[in-house]
């Protein structure tokens, strides 16, 4: 009776399209970042960020469970751990060098993306990667902590997709997506562009003090995820309306509980209302990473970095926005930048074919 009552306060009218398995994957999305929220506040977890944003990508992103998924996930975040350590432990003195291996691990997982079938395992690399090379870049980071941190959240994160997935089972099994043909040079230009500029970010970050960015870092990279430019200005257009959205709310759960932000018991409610209503718009987008994707994760990032025992977040959601902005800003202009390079060589030339 809760369930169909529910379903009908989610559903949308007119003519858009909010399906059965729609309404199960966001009751998946929230209750499965409340439990990581909780878990995570709990152990007062060093890297809280990992813990509640990675089962929101994944459930987000991925609408189905399975054995590949899984493994895809625990070998990517398993084999970023060893690049991280060889890459900040061995190379660091080599500015150069270690620049350039990085910029060829970037092309490599963009490559994957681009193909489509490990779109999942390069993707989830890219993210460890750009985090965790921020992370480790400074002094004061504990390796050992972080690591281990990051492979954690990656079990949980698989742990509780599976017990969402049996716990709220689709209604009708899902078709699987269309394939994308691609060209050799489409291939080319997707990975060089998006690697480059993934690139030029983690010089910028690692030139720059900018520990407390991390907001920024991510919307930079997760904007390239179209991989080509038409895509990433779309993609950051989403981006700002879901940060802003995510931070506008938050702002609201500051004000309407004021000094009692750190009993759960209160928070976890509001919380879990701003992720249903991102994991709603999400799944009715259909489009990826877009305005619902950006909310959930916002709130996600905000809460599990944040959400500490007399904090305030007022201030972190203005700079946030200030940040993701000035971010998109300067991420667009490199991609508008690196595409009319690439297209001036035919091997690595972007051409939209009329269909």
């Amino acid at each position: 009776m809760a369930i169909s009552t529910l379903a009908r306060v989610f559903t949308p009218h007119d003519n858009i399209v909010y399906t059965a398995n729609d309404f199960r994957q966001t009751l998946r999305i929230v209750f499965a970042g409340m439990i990581a929220l909780s878990i995570s506040s709990f152990y007062n977890t060093s890297y809280g960020v990992f813990f509640v944003v990675y089962p929101i990508m994944l459930l987000s992103l991925v609408p189905v469970f399975n054995r590949h998924v899984a493994k895809q996930f625990i070998f990517s975040a398993s084999l970023n751990c060893i690049e991280m350590v060889i890459i900040i432990g061995y190379l660091s003195q080599w500015p150069l060098i270690m620049t350039l291996v990085v910029f060829a691990l970037y092309v490599m997982r963009f490559r994957f993306m681009s193909k489509g079938p490990l779109f999942l395992f390069g993707s989830m690399g890219v993210v460890c990667q750009s985090v965790m090379l921020n992370f480790m870049s400074y002094p004061t980071t504990n390796w050992h902590t972080l690591i281990f941190s990051n492979i954690e959240a990656s079990v949980m994160a698989v742990c509780l997709s599976a017990l969402m997935n049996y716990l709220l089972p689709d209604v009708e099994p899902r078709r699987p997506p269309p394939l994308i043909e691609k060209d050799d040079a489409r291939v080319r230009h997707e990975s060089l562009l998006s690697g480059t500029v993934a690139t030029l970010i983690f010089v910028v970050f690692q030139i720059s003090d900018l520990s407390d960015s991390l907001s920024a870092l991510m919307a930079g990279i997760l904007i390239l995820f179209p991989m080509h430019y038409r895509g990433s200005v779309m993609s950051s257009i989403w981006r700002v309306a879901g940060v802003v959205l995510g931070c506008l709310y938050i702002l609201v759960v500051q004000l309407i509980l004021y000094d009692h932000s750190s009993h759960m018991l209160l928070m976890m409610p509001l919380i879990g209302l701003g992720l249903a209503f991102g994991a709603r718009l999400h799944v009715m987008e259909k489009v990826g990473a877009g305005v619902g994707f950006a909310s959930i994760t916002t709130i996600g990032i905000m809460f599990g970095q944040n959400m500490h025992p007399d904090s305030d977040l007022v201030f972190s959601d203005l700079y946030r926005i200030t940040s993701v902005t000035f971010s998109l800003v300067a991420t667009l202009t490199l991609v508008f930048l690196v595409h009319l390079i690439l297209n001036c060589f035919a091997p690595t030339r972007y051409v939209i074919r009329n269909t």
